[in-house]
């Protein structure tokens, strides 16, 4: 039976249950069942996509049965909200910590787009579900969720492009929209062998519009 997204955008029961109490001889606690939960089910969304992956699945990359990830989890659309929320969360940690906000527009917009390449290889599997699972269809309720996830994100570059001085007529949205799907298409066919860096890639994507665009 399919759950309401609605109710699913709760926070997960028992979220704050972990592993141990105490941290370990590093001093970093353990990471809880619930984030161990939301690895596994990156990596199977991201190999076999969220519609093909089933609970069971997710629940043997963690060795637990399938019936106790409920206990985190009161379905799979859950999880793909904490998926996405997490990616989202990592990919806007990683752009805003490279950006310099006394730079001129050019250089911040550089600067983010080269970190937004990097994290996107780095926390692949995590990227992959952004990138390639919220364009597909879903109903309202959980798409207005995974929508408002990734609008703070968005906010930097919104931001950074309103600021960047560019022909009169330039739609500023749409700018910032071809720039942001050349750089997260770039997942999908990225490899590391060969050829331009992910920094690279995105100062070449960043030129190749600032070339055409940029005011006089």
């Amino acid at each position: 039976m399919r759950t309401d997204a609605r109710r699913t955008a709760r926070p997960a029961r028992n979220a704050g249950v972990t592993q141990a109490d105490d941290a370990g001889p590093s001093g970093v606690a353990p990471r809880s069942r619930r984030e161990d939960i939301i690895e596994a089910a990156a990596e199977c969304f991201s190999v076999a996509g969220y519609d093909a992956t089933a609970m069971r699945d997710i629940a043997r990359k963690t060795g637990m049965l399938a019936g106790s990830i409920y206990y985190h989890f009161a379905s799979k659309e859950e999880i793909l909200i904490a998926v996405h929320e997490e990616a989202v969360r990592r990919i806007m940690n990683h752009v805003c910590a490279g950006i310099d906000p006394s730079a001129s527009p050019w250089d911040r917009l550089l600067q983010a787009s080269a970190n937004y390449a990097e994290v996107l290889v780095a926390e692949r599997k995590f990227a992959e579900v952004v990138v390639t699972e919220f364009p597909r269809r879903r109903d309202d309720a959980l798409r207005a969720v995974l929508v408002s996830h990734r609008n703070a994100f968005e906010k930097v570059f919104r931001d950074i492009v309103d600021d960047l001085p560019l022909a009169p007529w330039v739609d500023r949205t749409l700018w910032r929209l071809a720039l942001l799907s050349q750089l997260a298409w770039s997942v999908v066919w990225y490899r590391s062998k060969g050829g331009k860096t992910p920094a690279e890639i995105a100062v070449h994507m960043v030129d190749l519009l600032r070339r055409q665009t940029e005011a006089e």
